[in-house]
């Protein structure tokens, strides 16, 4: 499985899987910018999961 595929493969969960999505571009980015979309994952991430153990 290539890194990319890991980015494609669904989840089944459109959250999850636009939180993952975004992964796609932090290697493009400057690693200011690197650490806010690893946040804004984590986060996104994080409130899914508490919705989901709610």
């Amino acid at each position: 499985m290539t890194s990319d595929a890991v980015y494609d493969a669904p989840t089944g969960d459109e959250t999850v899987d636009g939180a993952v999505g975004r992964l796609r571009e932090v290697g493009e980015l400057p690693l200011r910018e690197q650490v806010a979309v690893f946040e804004a994952v984590h986060a996104a991430l994080q409130d899914r999961l508490s919705e989901t153990e709610g």
